[in-house]
């Protein structure tokens, strides 16, 4: 995917990049529009990879970091680098390299398989978190105290001592979700990255400046390892310790792409029925507003591997 860099590409870098910071900083502005634009933060840099190559979107990335380093401070600048920069041009870098199975063939290009790009930002994405991590000092007893003390405060203010001796009942819950924290942030931003990359593809296809071709997201396979790295990531998430936070950032990370392979699942079986409509639109109902489904999805895509349930029902179509 990688192209010599010329003033057009240079021009996209530099406009994508503006772009980019622009879309992060709007999160300042507190206005109801704010999140989802600050959501698509990663866009103009899949877009600037995709349409003029690798190095259009590391000078679209080295433009925004920039730019939010003078705006917002140097936090900001490294929050955008982590989060947003680094799991994007990855992806995007990997979904533009391709080889010949045979080099007189020009037909016989093999794309990186979609699989193991999922793979590699799953990866990123946990890389960045720990350093993330680490960076700010996250420690779940800390946090989980912190915000109790906030609460004890707010409850002071508002009512008196009932509503204080209160808050001692929801002490294990605010630990509880504090822990949860770092599988949470990689799994919930992963599918953010995937969405704009895909959006991005959309856009620059559009243009017809999309180098590869249309790629099936129903039909993405994981490499055997995924599902045994999970699992041990799982497991590992409720030691004690360093240890078990990286565990539960690595098997968010996972969880997220499972995820994704579920989610194929269950759009290839609906492609098959004349309910499809009705049939996904209860499932991503649930999805959005409970988690037990969720959970259901990424098991499915966990046991796809085994029960092959694409394979009996061939895929129509794409999303």
């Amino acid at each position: 995917m990688t192209r010599e860099l010329s003033a057009p590409p240079l021009l996209i870098g530099l406009g994508a990049g503006l772009a980019a910071a622009l879309l992060f900083a709007s999160v300042v502005g507190g206005t109801m529009l704010a999140l989802p634009l600050f959501l698509l933060t990663p866009l103009p840099l899949a877009i600037a990879a995709f349409g003029w190559g690798t190095v259009a979107g590391i000078v679209a990335g080295v433009t925004a970091v920039v730019t939010v380093a003078f705006g917002l401070g140097t936090p900001a600048a490294i929050s955008l680098f982590l989060a947003d920069a680094v799991p994007t041009l990855v992806a995007a870098h990997l979904l533009g390299l391709a080889r010949f199975a045979d080099p007189n063939d020009p037909a016989s290009r093999e794309w990186y398989p979609l699989g193991r790009v999922a793979i590699a930002l799953a990866i990123a994405i946990a890389v960045v978190t720990v350093i993330g991590g680490i960076a700010i000092g996250f420690d779940p007893q800390e946090t989980a105290a912190h915000i109790t003390s906030v609460l004890r405060r707010m409850a002071v203010r508002g009512g008196g001592a009932s509503e204080v001796a209160d808050l001692t009942q929801i002490d294990p819950m605010v630990a509880a979700t504090v822990r949860l924290m770092p599988a949470f942030f990689p799994a919930s931003w992963s599918m953010v990255i995937v969405f704009d990359l895909w959006a991005a593809a959309k856009v620059v296809a559009k243009s017809g400046r999309m180098a590869r071709p249309r790629d099936d997201l129903a039909a993405v396979e994981l490499p055997p390892a995924a599902g045994l790295a999970f699992a041990a990531a799982l497991v590992a998430a409720f030691v004690d310790g360093s240890l078990g936070l990286v565990a539960s950032v690595v098997a968010g990370a996972l969880f997220a792409v499972h995820f994704l392979v579920g989610a194929g699942v269950v759009h290839t079986l609906a492609r098959r029925s004349p309910a499809r409509i009705i049939i996904l639109a209860s499932v991503w109902g649930l999805v959005l507003l409970f988690t037990l489904p969720v959970a259901a999805v990424a098991l499915v895509g966990l046991l796809e591997p085994y029960l092959g349930l694409r394979r009996r029902r061939p895929s129509v179509g794409r999303f």
